[in-house]
């Protein structure tokens, strides 16, 4: 058994392997040893090979732990009964379980699981992202590895698939990523490889360009890992031409989706009621749409929703009933699907007439309503076929319903009534032979018996013959009871045969549908989040926004997040258009600067996802990227300072922020010397509104930036309300035009629980620095000469903005 062992083990080095033995999954050696870690289990020792195992029925917990921790699994079974086997029983590799190749739903969270695989063609790097539980395939190109790396953080991604010199590139940028390096023969053939796995004699069609080869080696890891032939989706192509696009530092500044930043858009917006919507509303989240057509169509479905109550309300319970089709389907086409997931199939198509009848009631919705279908033959099929409550797993008699099979249920039969007959053939005995306190039993290892006390053995017949002693009895056989045992044995291996082969025939018919199945999943998860926004849109008092070439005006806007913590949030307006396209923001720290700067953004992420917004009004231009450079962060493991890493962040503003982008900016150049910060943040102003020309904030302690309104008519300056009292500085969160006057750092510091002699001794150095301070009156307000200086514009050279770019795709 263990060369048996050894030979396998051979083929999956770099996974640990669970071994099939009776009732237990067991590894040896140093698999033994990491699984007793990560699991908690006993470690012990055979022949002197370290031993650890787990209970076969328990596989799904134990192995989502060992995937959560890392590691790669190949599942070894055993492929003949035990009790059939001439020698060795025959054992194979069934499944190579990694992160990113999970179909069960133990396994796996409502998120997208994304594998991602990536190869270098020339000047881009091609990857192709495949969601095995759903079959999704995505394609996206980009021009450097920075950017790869930033979709990554942005996106459900689990594991990466890569040429070796890639993998070791990443692999510290993306520490909690399974990064996995490919063999260069998993890039060869790949035409080959589509051809058959999508069985078209042609790609001409699928207009795959460079990521045929990424393509190829994605399909030829899933099928080794698998160990099925694959069926996924046809690829779609992921292109900024169609989204808005959102950097993970935007992702993360804004708080669009779960991440280290805690309650975030998705959370607030998160009333799906299934699994399927759930993950669409995430995607549209991280992709809102720049065609104003598309947007307008969810606009008018959410709309209609809005509008009847009633009638959204009603859909919302239909779909509480919604299972997640896609993952079925998916379970179905690699024949792992499980009789649940027959029955869910079924509950849900029995509820699709009720959301069909209910769209159609509303013009607007009759539309979506005809793309959808019960499918009444196979909700029929599936109704005749299997119990409502079956068991986990076919084969113990309790999935096929009575009346779909003549042969099982007439073995079913014999087995119910077996205890009945066996009551009866006591009865017979006990009056055959006298002894009245005859027994009849079952136990696995010696079968049915007949047991009689020892002191009534002098009336055991000839024909009883025995099979076991006990100390206070014996156990019989005779010819009846062994035939009987025959006829029941053989039963239970009838039903699980027939059971069995009637399920897989059964999933087969049911296959057929799957394309078909897909579509309506797509269209059901698309019906859940367009009445989820109107759902919202009525608890958090949003309103539908319009749209305008150039026009950014937003009446009394909120935070979308910020809201939802706070007994009173203060609106605020903001007004912009194709003039006035930047403002500088100045008031104290905690006034409302950055939460004010936020909600702009997250109003205009929003907007184009096709929800209504947080505001009394709102007209939007549609934009094509949404930048943020917000707060202080280093980067140890590159060696990036705070500073550094704040240039780079306004590097990549300055050379792809375009007329069409929104610019938030929560402070620039507070990372160096006073002069250079505000001579950086001067310049970087000047580039973006002179030459850019795309809509800005700028909240800033700068005040000396303030003076850039005179200088040029569009940008303008705010600042926050505060309040001064006999007890303190109160923080209005009123947005004013107008410049701040003071920091009240002092304050803050006093509120944020500083003890009061260090905020006594703060002001009394503060008093001294603002009257005497020669440093403060140089750099406090540029002077008039000064400023005429500056007002003659100069052409800052496109080398200068180069040399804020990062080197990227060097592997050297």
């Amino acid at each position: 058994m263990m060369k048996q062992y050894m030979d396998i083990k051979r083929n999956y080095s770099d996974a640990i392997l669970l071994f099939r033995l009776g009732d237990f999954y067991e590894a040896f050696f140093e698999d033994a040893k990491i699984i007793s870690k990560v699991l908690n289990i006993v470690l012990t020792r055979r022949q002197d090979a370290p031993m650890a195992g787990i209970p076969h029925h328990a596989l799904d917990n134990y192995l989502k732990k060992l995937i959560d921790s890392g590691y790669k699994v190949a599942i070894c079974e055993q492929m003949e009964d035990p009790s059939q086997a001439k020698g060795i029983v025959r054992r194979e590799v069934t499944r190579v379980i990694t992160p990113g190749t999970l179909i069960e739903d133990e396994m796996l969270s409502q998120d997208n699981n994304y594998l991602m695989t990536v190869d270098n063609a020339e000047e881009t790097f091609q990857t192709v992202l495949v969601d095995v539980s759903t079959g999704e395939v995505l394609i996206k190109t980009f021009e450097k590895i920075e950017d790869l790396i930033d979709f990554v953080k942005v996106s459900s991604v689990s594991q990466i698939l890569s040429k070796p010199e890639i993998a070791e590139f990443i692999k510290d940028k993306l520490p909690k990523i399974f990064i996995e390096k490919l063999d260069d023969w998993y890039f060869e053939d790949a035409k080959e490889k589509i051809k058959e796995t999508y069985d078209v004699i042609s790609l001409e069609h699928m207009e795959l360009g460079e990521a045929v080869k990424v393509l190829g080696a994605t399909l030829k890891y899933l099928e080794y890992t698998l160990m099925s032939s694959i069926k996924l989706s046809m690829p779609k192509f992921l292109t900024e031409n169609k989204w808005m696009i959102l950097d993970s530092r935007t992702v993360e500044n804004l708080s669009l989706v779960p991440g280290e930043r805690g309650k975030n858009l998705y959370d607030i917006l998160n009333k799906t009621k299934t699994s399927m919507g759930a993950r669409t509303l995430k995607k549209w989240i991280l992709q809102p749409l720049k065609d104003l057509e598309e947007i307008h169509l969810r606009q008018k479905a959410v709309e209609a929703f809005y509008a009847d109550r009633i009638l959204m309300n009603e859909v919302r319970e239909y779909l509480n009933g919604v299972f997640d089709l896609e993952r079925i389907a998916t379970r179905l086409s690699y024949r792992k699907a499980t009789p649940k997931d027959l029955v869910s199939l079924k509950n849900t198509l029995e509820i699709i007439p009720e959301i069909i009848s209910a769209l159609k009631t509303n013009e607007v919705l009759e539309p979506i309503s005809d793309e959808l279908n019960d499918f009444p033959e196979l909700r029929e099929l599936i109704d005749k076929a299997i119990k409502d409550e079956p068991s986990a797993a076919p084969g113990d008699g309790n999935v096929i319903k009575e009346g779909y099979s003549m042969e099982l249920d007439e073995y079913r039969s014999l087995l119910l009534h077996s205890k009945e007959k066996m009551e009866e053939f006591a009865r017979r005995e006990r009056e055959r032979t006298g002894i009245q306190k005859l027994k009849v039993g079952y136990n696995q290892v010696f079968g049915y018996y007949i047991e009689v006390p020892k002191g009534q053995v002098n009336f055991v017949p000839d024909y009883y013959t025995r099979r076991q002693t006990l100390v206070n009895s014996e156990r019989y056989i005779t010819p009846e009871l062994k035939e009987f045992e025959d006829k029941i044995l053989s039963a239970k291996e009838k039903i699980e045969v027939i059971e069995k082969k009637l399920f897989e025939e059964l999933c087969e018919k049911v296959s057929e549908y799957l394309d078909n199945i897909k579509r309506v999943a797509k269209i059901l998860s698309e019906i859940d989040v367009l009445s989820t926004f109107a759902y919202d849109a009525h608890v958090y008092g949003y309103v539908k926004p319009e749209f305008s070439k150039d026009k950014l005006v937003i009446k009394n806007g909120r935070h979308a997040v910020v809201e939802r913590f706070l007994s009173e949030f203060v609106p605020n307006d903001t007004y912009m258009d194709r003039n006035i396209r930047m403002y500088i923001i100045t008031g104290p720290n905690m006034s409302g600067k950055s939460t004010y700067i936020r909600q702009v953004g997250l109003i205009a992420v929003m907007a184009q996802m096709g929800s209504y917004v947080p505001a009394e009004y709102a007209t939007l231009p549609v934009f094509d990227r949404i930048f943020t450079r917000m707060g202080a962060r280093d980067d140890i493991s590159t060696g990036k300072s705070t500073f550094l890493v704040e240039m780079s962040e306004v590097a990549l503003i300055l050379s792809k922020a375009t007329e069409n982008s929104l610019v938030l900016l929560d402070e620039v150049g507070r990372g160096t010397s006073t002069f250079d910060g505000i001579s950086i943040a001067w310049a970087m102003s000047e580039y973006i509104y002179s030459d850019l020309k795309c809509k800005t904030m700028f909240a800033t302690h700068f005040t000396e930036l303030t003076e850039l309104a005179d200088v040029y008519n569009g940008i303008r300056n705010l600042t926050i309300e505060v309040e001064e009292t006999r007890s303190g500085v109160v923080f209005v969160h009123k947005v004013v035009e107008g410049v701040a006057d003071k920091s009240y750092g002092v304050e803050v510091a006093a509120i944020a629980g500083v003890p009061e002699g260090v905020v006594e001794r703060a002001r009394e150095i503060l008093d001294i620095i603002v009257e005497k301070s020669d440093l403060e009156k140089k750099i406090r307000i540029v002077k008039e000469g000064q400023l005429k200086k500056i007002k003659r514009k100069r052409k800052i050279p496109e080398g200068q903005i180069k040399l804020f770019e990062m080197r990227g795709g060097n592997f050297d």
